[in-house]
């Protein structure tokens, strides 16, 4: 009976461990690209950018159940690759002389600072777009969606051309409004 039940035991660990990893593997996903953009923004070689970033995802599968679910997946990513990239800047002989890592760390926080800031942008964007009437979101999304210039969008939609920029730039204003404001609530909290 006891056999039995460790069995149970080992089964379910399994399936949590293997429900906690499609976590975050889904987390992980979405941010592959910035995380590339940041490690390539610090990296002057394509290529060693590149080895960097695989680099750095198999660091973050190997040690994925130390990452805290509560915490920020990007800047723990972010710290990964930074790692990598100092000891890469150590290792290759041609580096050490030429980059001051103290400006190579700036730079790195710098960066994630300003992501940070861009995706909280990003996110009051969402939010505002979706504050909007129904008629402006979609006028806004199928203009900036479209490959056409104020001039062509209009006569696609039988609207006068300094019509259409009076009624865009009206959005664009809103929106802007809006997210100013979602801002300053954010930096509130």
């Amino acid at each position: 009976m006891s056999a039995l039940h460790t069995d149970e035991n080992m089964t379910e660990k399994k399936a949590a461990i293997s429900n906690s990893d499609d976590h975050f593997v889904e987390a992980l996903l979405p941010l592959q690209t910035r995380l590339y953009r940041y490690i390539a923004s610090l990296t002057p070689n394509r290529v060693d950018a590149e080895d960097l970033f695989q680099k750095s995802l198999l660091t973050a599968w190997q040690e994925r159940q130390r990452f805290k679910t509560d915490g920020d997946l990007y800047a723990w990513l972010c710290g990964i690759a930074r790692n990598h990239i100092r000891h890469h800047y150590r290792s290759v002989e041609r580096c050490r002389e030429m980059i001051d890592h103290a400006i190579v760390e700036q730079l790195a926080i710098r960066l994630e600072n300003e992501d940070r800031h861009f995706q909280k942008r990003q996110s009051a964007l969402t939010e505002c777009l979706y504050k909007l009437p129904v008629k402006q979101r979609e006028l806004i999304q199928r203009f900036y969606q479209s490959d056409h210039s104020i001039r062509d969008f209009a006569i696609s939609r039988n609207t006068g051309v300094e019509a259409m920029y009076k009624r865009l730039q009206r959005i664009r204003t809103a929106l802007e409004s809006c997210i100013k404001q979602a801002i300053a609530v954010e930096a509130v909290r």
